[in-house]
């Protein structure tokens, strides 16, 4: 939007005159407060490597359990904690993440996802599950129990593989201890949210053989009032529920020093409307709609992590994972879009470590495959059915090469071979679709980091991104199209500073990302009520911007936060469309504030707060006028009372001021207009919860 271009170079030119000007103003404001306590160290696992914040070329933000259970209490999963990342954008409630403009859930979207099969853009892994994507668009990834969750901006192709050219979240939970440990929650709130949740750990063999069994249930109702009296709602369940459980086992036996054995079970339940929106006028959050599709869905999992240290610096690890979903679609009518998918996914990951990032030399190697195989089964104007099959193969390493004391170099290659099987019918096309194509990409990354001093590094990174391509089906030509695989260069220069003894740290990366073939969609309507699209290449499109944090504990009580996203996107060139040419990317506000505050009034009581705004941008690639998003602002408050270590209260006021703003707009023709998904109405509720 051209208001939101002008105000972004005015945005950058404050914010880099913020970010020079920050260690002096800070190192002022903490002369006169006098002692402080510093920052922890942030570790980063995401890349394959274990390596500190500063030594992390990528654009990587991290959330710890401590910040989610304070400063994100009232937060029930990963959607809502990462909601404050820079440059990543939720359109829905119901919805997966838009990272620097790209749509994380692929270009198949909507009803495409059933005729063309789903190419996501990224990928969430919890503890080496990688979500499917049902799972990760409709799913409740749980962050009770949660260590860390790890969101990298920008092509990981080179260290996760294919569905991940947006980038990646990782989620890593806690593990098993050899010393007892238990943690409890139950929280009640407005729109008739409860939540659960439960954790028991400790040794099974004292000191080799430990187990941590785990269980978290929430869930709300849905804010969208169903106003229509001729709402068909038969069978589906417009509320948000949620249940994860998981239980691991930890072995360390005495015998074979260096060696460990950990296995993870997990089963998620989780059920969803297809989104929240509501009709027009929007802020009174009703809906005229006659139906509302919702999923319900059901994972389990297992993962078998193998690891020895052979104690000269060199590890190897083996993740054997096997997962079984099926989701279910319902919408109340029959023959109007019921749908099931079952999917089985089989993967195993070999890798070897060596050195540290200490050492001359380190890095890792390592072989990755998986199988899946996905049955779909839709009920629309009749019976539309498809079997389809995805092979990985990945072959990877990385090596950090200290040319100084001062000086870094890294490389990393990844060969990646995808094949892509699909076969079935429609309703909507004569022929049967037999899509059956292997895409090869060689996928090289290189930074170079230079520490101007020893809290202060600064460098550059090259790295190449890639997707897979696919087919879709053109409805209205009633034929089956091919699209091919998309790739990207992405470029970045980044700085990490820790400064005023470890009190203060400053992160920034600039970027600059090169598209070729990027995937979009051309909406096609079915019939009245009912559209659909099918896939397209664009030859060129770019993205630029930067992300920009800070984390400052000005005092020993308190922590600043503080976090800008900034970006701008254009098609350049797309044969198939040219109405698209010189277009923004859908979903992709010019930039993104973020301001937090976390005061330990007491030793006892802890009080924070957040204001997050948005600015505005196009809901479709088309840039529709009339599907504009205006910007908005979100502010959320947040108290804790550690009664006693087993014993805590805690109450959230989310959206304080009540903002009742679009985030995402289309056409709904079967009421005849526009629908557009809302920002959540102010939420409260309160909560107790303990460790012991």
């Amino acid at each position: 939007m051209s208001g939101s271009r002008v105000y972004l170079n005015g945005v950058s030119l404050l914010a880099l005159s913020l970010l020079v000007a920050a260690p002096a103003a800070a190192q002022d404001a903490a002369q006169a407060a006098g002692p402080v306590t510093e920052l922890k160290k942030i570790i980063i696992t995401g890349e394959k490597v274990e390596r500190d914040l500063k030594n992390t070329a990528s654009s990587v933000s991290v959330e710890d359990s401590e910040e989610i259970n304070k400063e994100k209490a009232g937060d029930a999963t990963v959607p809502e904690v990462i909601a404050d990342v820079p440059n990543v954008v939720f359109p829905d409630s119901v919805s997966a993440p838009v990272i620097r403009g790209q749509d994380t859930q692929g270009p198949n979207t909507g009803a495409t996802a059933f005729f063309a099969g789903t190419v996501p853009r990224a990928t969430i892994n919890v503890d080496g599950h990688y979500l499917t994507y049902n799972e990760f668009y409709f799913g409740s990834s749980s962050v009770w129990d949660v260590n860390t969750i790890e969101v990298f901006r920008g092509p990981q192709t080179t260290s996760q593989g294919a569905n991940a050219i947006a980038g990646a979240i990782v989620v890593n939970t806690k593990d098993p201890t050899f010393t007892p440990e238990a943690a409890y929650l139950a929280e009640i709130g407005s729109y008739n949210t409860r939540r659960a949740a439960a954790v028991l750990s400790g040794p099974l063999i004292a000191n080799q053989l430990a187990a941590r069994l785990s269980a978290d249930y929430s869930g709300r109702d849905t804010f969208i009032d169903y106003v229509n009296s001729r709402f068909q709602g038969n069978g589906t369940n417009q509320n948000f529920e949620a249940f994860n459980t998981r239980f691991k086992l930890l072995w360390e036996p005495e015998e074979l020093p260096g060696l460990t054995a950990k296995f993870t079970y997990a089963y998620t339940f989780s059920n969803r409307p297809s989104q929240e929106a509501a009709s027009a006028p929007y802020e009174d959050l009703n809906h005229v709609t006659t139906t509302m599709p919702t999923w319900d869905q059901y994972t389990h999992y297992g993962v078998l992590d193998l690891g020895y240290d052979f104690g000269n610096g060199w590890q190897i690890f083996n993740k054997a994972h096997l997962s079984d979903t099926y989701a279910n679609r319902t919408t109340g009518l029959v023959n109007n879009g019921d749908a099931g998918i079952w999917q089985t996914n089989v993967s195993d990951e070999m890798r070897v470590t060596y050195g540290d990032q200490e050492d001359v030399i380190s890095g890792m190697a390592g072989i990755y495959y998986s199988h899946s195989d996905q049955d779909e089964i839709l009920y629309l104007s009749g019976i539309s059915s498809f079997d389809d099959t995805k092979q990985n193969l990945g072959v990877f390493g990385e090596t950090s090469y200290r040319l100084t004391d001062r000086l870094t170099l890294t490389g990393g290659l990844r060969f990646q071979s995808d094949q892509i099987q699909r076969e079935g019918l429609s309703v909507y096309a004569p022929t049967r679709v037999d899509f059956d194509k292997t895409f090869n990409a060689v996928l090289p990354k290189a930074s170079l980091a230079y520490a101007l001093t020893p809290d202060w590094t600064v460098g550059g990174m090259v790295s190449r991104g890639y997707n897979p391509g696919g087919v879709s089906l053109n409805i209205s030509a009633r034929k089956w199209m091919t699209f091919e695989e998309e790739t990207s260069w992405n470029y970045e220069v980044f700085t990490r500073m820790s400064l005023l003894d470890d009190r203060l740290m400053l992160n920034g990366n600039v970027f600059y990302t090169d598209l070729k073939n990027a995937q979009y969609n051309i909406p096609v309507v079915i019939s009245p009520g009912v559209a659909q699209s099918y896939t397209i290449n664009a030859e060129k499109a770019h993205s630029y911007g930067m992300e920009l944090s800070g984390d400052y504990k000005l005092l020993d009580n308190l922590m600043l936060r503080a976090s800008a996203g900034l970006l701008k996107t254009q098609i350049d060139e797309i044969s198939s469309n040219l109405a698209y040419e010189g277009n923004e990317f859908a979903k992709s506000p010019g930039y993104m504030l973020t301001f937090g505050l976390s005061w330990d009034v007491t030793d006892k009581l802890n009080l924070s707060g957040q204001v997050r705004h948005l600015d505005g941008y196009f809901s479709d690639t088309a840039n529709t006028a009339a599907y504009a998003i205006d910007p908005y602002t979100v502010a959320d408050v947040r108290a804790t009372y550690q009664l006693r270590e087993a014993f805590q209260l805690y109450g959230y006021v989310k959206n304080v001021f009540d903002e009742r703003a679009p985030t995402y707009k289309q056409q709904n023709r079967g009421i005849g207009g526009t629908e557009a998904s809302m920002t959540e109405p102010r939420m409260f509720g309160i909560g107790i919860k303990g460790t012991f």
